[in-house]
């Protein structure tokens, strides 16, 4: 080491040895500089400077297992990591032997009464249909809910892999027209189902709902109802809520401050966190471990980044990926590392808000890739390739899947099993927005149209009929 990297103290020295010994693959090993230079820079889902909030978590959640009734509220502004910190906690209820459950609700279906529930009990559904070793659960579920009688296929309604559970015909399920009586129906079948759920589990069920600035009325009653019906009377009623909301979203007219101020009356506790940006030290630590290149050479680039970025997780990850796209962040095969040009770095223009920032990025995306984004982003936060592909096959996007994987590289989108998602739903807004107003609201009447139809043809076809719902 030689020149700026040359040691000039002991203690250096030392710390960096300590490193070495603690994270061999990250500051020891050498790296694949040439895979590395295919690739680009990839970051992982390690999580930085959150061990306070993450402890704070798995502490009300036990008492949750000791029988108290307990709910977590996580708050902080757009790209703050707080979705990030909910699903780290959700890895500790499931290594715990907990059920955990996850839904989002979505800007572009606020008018949608139980999405982010039915989605949450819905996608637990399929994992118990999809993993043969769970057969006597799925049995014994049916079994426990057929006792409800005829009512519970209500549910099926909302959950439609839960017909698949219950296995009977539902032909002849009467239907009411009250959407009160509804509403108070579901409510009673969701509290039996956490119910029936618990009792098979070692811990509670867990229940994480992201983006609340954006839940229905609806949805916020039926989660009063599991919190303050379920947990108290009874060994088996044991329920634990976990949801996210943007700061400065919630007021008093806002269905989740009558939630909080009814649990406070019953005595249920909430835990609220409150996330910031990083701190400098943590966001060197982030960048120094995602290059793996150790604290003190990444100081100078992390000092950049945190004076552009102000240390927001989302925006930080952003501007890592654009450096490296644009060649200011670079892997150095001669040099066996990544390297990075300080002053070009330092001369990047940015804008002040991250979302401004996501909107220039997927401007820059060829026309084709933009558009296909913008029409994904019509029907919601995430869909399956199943629906992707009668996208194509409806109105005739013969690359639409192809541009979306195009979108999963550049870090716009995730995919994971059979689901594509936006990373964010800032990206979301940003892909949404890149169309005006007007031809946003033609091109969701055109969809509804055609959707509705082609559904009405082939009857048999669930993910037109689906489709078309979301677009209502």
């Amino acid at each position: 080491l030689s020149g700026e990297d040359a040691y000039r103290s002991m203690t250096h020295v030392r710390d960096d040895l300590q490193l070495m010994l603690e994270k061999p693959t990250i500051y020891l090993y050498d790296q694949d500089m040439g895979k590395i230079s295919t690739t680009g820079l990839h970051l992982d889902d390690t999580i930085f400077g959150r061990h306070e909030e993450l402890y704070s978590l798995k502490e009300c959640y036990e008492r949750s297992v000791s029988g108290d009734t307990e709910f977590a509220l996580i708050s902080g502004h757009a790209g703050i990591g707080k979705s990030f910190l909910a699903y780290e906690f959700g890895k500790h209820v499931k290594l715990s032997g907990g059920i955990f459950l996850s839904g989002k609700f979505d800007q572009l279906q606020q008018g949608k009464p139980f999405s982010a529930l039915a989605t949450a009990f819905n996608r637990y559904c399929d994992m118990l249909l999809r993993n043969s070793e769970l057969q006597p659960v799925r049995e014994a579920m049916a079994s426990k809910l057929k006792s409800l009688g005829r009512d519970v296929y209500y549910l099926t309604k909302i959950m439609p892999c839960l017909s698949f559970i219950l296995g009977s015909d539902q032909n002849d399920m009467f239907c009411d027209g009250d959407c009160v009586n509804a509403q108070r129906r579901l409510q009673y079948l969701l509290c039996q189902l956490v119910e029936i759920l618990s009792s098979s589990s070692a811990a509670p069920v867990t229940l994480f709902l992201d983006d609340l600035q954006w839940a229905d009325a609806a949805s916020i009653a039926a989660v009063s109802k599991l919190l303050l019906n379920t947990g108290s009377s009874s060994q088996q009623k044991r329920f634990f809520f976990l949801g996210c909301h943007r700061e400065g979203t919630i007021d008093s007219g806002h269905p989740l401050w009558k939630l909080v101020r009814d649990a406070e009356l019953v005595g249920v506790s909430c835990a609220s966190l409150k996330l910031g940006c990083m701190e400098e030290e943590t966001l060197n630590t982030m960048v120094s471990e995602s290059l793996c290149v150790l604290p003190r050479l990444t100081r100078t680039l992390s000092n950049v980044i945190y004076r552009k970025t102000i240390g927001n997780p989302l925006f930080v990850c952003r501007l890592l990926l654009s450096l490296s796209k644009e060649r200011l962040l670079y892997p150095s095969l001669s040099r066996r590392r990544w390297e990075w040009d300080e002053e070009k770095v330092m001369s990047q223009k940015l804008p002040d808000d991250v979302a401004l920032f996501l909107t220039q990025s997927i401007v820059d995306l060829p026309t084709d890739v933009k558009t296909s984004l913008f029409h994904f982003s019509c029907f919601g936060s995430s869909a399956d390739v199943a629906f992707v592909n009668t996208l194509e096959r409806a109105f005739d996007m013969r690359v639409l899947r192809e541009n979306l994987d195009i979108a999963v590289d550049e870090g716009l989108l995730e995919k994971t099993g059979d689901q594509y998602r936006f990373s964010h739903d800032r990206i979301q807004e940003a892909a949404y927005n890149t169309v005006s107003a007007d031809e946003r609201c033609l091109v969701h009447i055109l969809y509804g149209m055609a959707l509705a139809s082609l559904s009405a043809r082939e009857s048999d076809d669930s993910i037109l009929f689906t489709a078309a719902n979301q677009l209502n």
